[in-house]
């Protein structure tokens, strides 16, 4: 099996993987379980009016939200809409009825009509509810203030669950007992008078940080997705580094052993040949690299690069002074001096025209110079290129530094403190 036709099957897995996520959540996802909640609101940048409320009336929140609220109903059903239609005279009864049955569909819609309206105006949907109940209150007795446990739910939704919910949550409770202790003066009841005050506050209190919950949940998942973004585009960033730095270096290994091959050619064709077979071998290792580099594994080694400068230097007409032995440089810093003598050497044999490349090596430092034409006279994309620019990001990310300039020596000066 090919290497295209295993990263085809890979693709098309990783293709399949969000759609079985997306079956298995669906049901939930539709009653705000699972993956996304009712807090998902639709962007509604320059929309404004009718078409503002419809998009909020038909968005993925406001469809999760509908169930939960027309089950939530059933209090309303059981405990006010068919006593009112049973001992209430016939035509009050559906007077009243039709009220509760309203008063019901407001409820229901509340939250998604408060999602249009800016944060200032939020207050007029849980309004609306407590004006629509306070008749059935003041005609029908305080009995029917289990309604405001509908306008503190929805108090709760339309505010976010945040202090503004949480004072009208107490401040319906207090209102409904005071209501309540009245009544059971004027008329003794059994029924203690803190019974549906208490109901109101546990309810509103339990949606509120209900809610509460949903915010930051739903700033999670905008969090998460920003980091996705800026995942993708870290690995990006590091795929065209490593690309550069690696062709870079090879393309101009192959180059220059192709040219020292086309030379000998004529006068020593055993040589040229032996030159081919190093291309052959650098072509294939290139090739290796940038696979690695795409999978992630690629590592560059301080000790593997000062063994290809042994060969890459002479032979493109340079002297090399190299340090013998990579035993002093600490683990943590081979990766990064590796990469750093990689460079240091693609720009020595391509732009620098020097005779003589020294290296340095210290447990902190990499330093490498050369006697060509120094920094001054070379191009400004050769002085301060992509390969430069990407090695001084590696330094950072392993908290050292750069240093680029004139060496000692006349020519040109890399220097990586780690």
């Amino acid at each position: 099996m090919t290497d295209d036709v295993c990263d085809e099957q890979g693709a098309a897995a990783a293709a399949a993987r969000p759609a079985r996520r997306e079956h298995r959540f669906g049901l939930l996802g539709r009653i705000g379980i699972g993956e996304g909640g009712f807090l998902d609101a639709p962007s509604l940048d320059g929309v404004t009016g009718w078409p503002r409320l419809r998009l909020t009336l038909g968005a993925p929140g406001a469809k999760r939200w509908y169930p939960g609220a027309l089950i939530s109903q059933l209090f309303i059903v059981g405990f006010i809409l068919v006593p009112l239609l049973t001992q209430l005279p016939a035509p009050a009864s559906w007077f009243w009825g039709l009220g509760v049955i309203v008063y019901g569909a407001l409820f229901t819609v509340s939250f998604p009509i408060a999602m249009a309206l800016p944060d200032r105006w939020r207050w007029v949907p849980p309004a609306g509810l407590l004006l629509l109940s306070l008749p059935f209150l003041l005609v029908l007795g305080p009995d029917l203030s289990g309604l405001w446990t509908y306008v503190a739910v929805s108090a709760a939704m339309c505010f976010g669950g945040d202090r503004r919910a949480v004072f009208s949550v107490f401040g319906l409770s207090a209102v409904a007992f005071v209501i309540n202790l009245i009544d059971g003066a004027l008329q003794p009841s059994n029924t203690p008078p803190w019974t549906m005050p208490l109901i109101i506050l546990s309810i509103g209190t339990l949606m509120a940080a209900f809610t509460r919950n949903l915010q930051t949940l739903s700033q999670l998942r905008r969090t998460q997705k920003e980091l996705a973004t800026v995942a993708v585009e870290e690995e990006r960033n590091r795929v065209a580094r490593d690309m550069h730095d690696i062709l870079g270096h090879s393309l101009s290994a192959i180059a220059l052993k192709a040219d020292l091959a086309a030379k000998l050619s004529e006068r020593d064709p055993a040589a040229a040949s032996a030159e081919i077979h190093e291309v052959q071998t650098l072509a294939r290792a290139t090739l290796s690299d940038m696979r690695a580099v795409v999978s992630g594994y690629r590592q560059v080694r301080i000790a593997s690069e000062l063994a290809s400068l042994r060969t890459l230097l002479p032979a493109a007409g340079i002297t090399a002074h190299l340090p013998t032995t990579t035993d002093e440089v600490p683990e943590r810093n081979r990766e990064l001096f590796g990469w750093a003598l990689r460079e240091a050497a693609t720009n020595v044999i391509r732009h620098a025209g020097a005779e003589n490349c020294w290296v340095t090596l210290a447990p902190g430092r990499i330093t490498v110079e050369d006697d060509g034409i120094g920094p001054a006279a070379r191009s400004p994309e050769a002085a301060g290129g992509t390969g430069l620019h990407g090695l001084a990001e590696r330094a950072s990310d392993a908290g050292g530094a750069l240093t680029i300039g004139r060496s000692r020596r006349g020519g040109f000066l890399l220097e990586v403190i780690a």
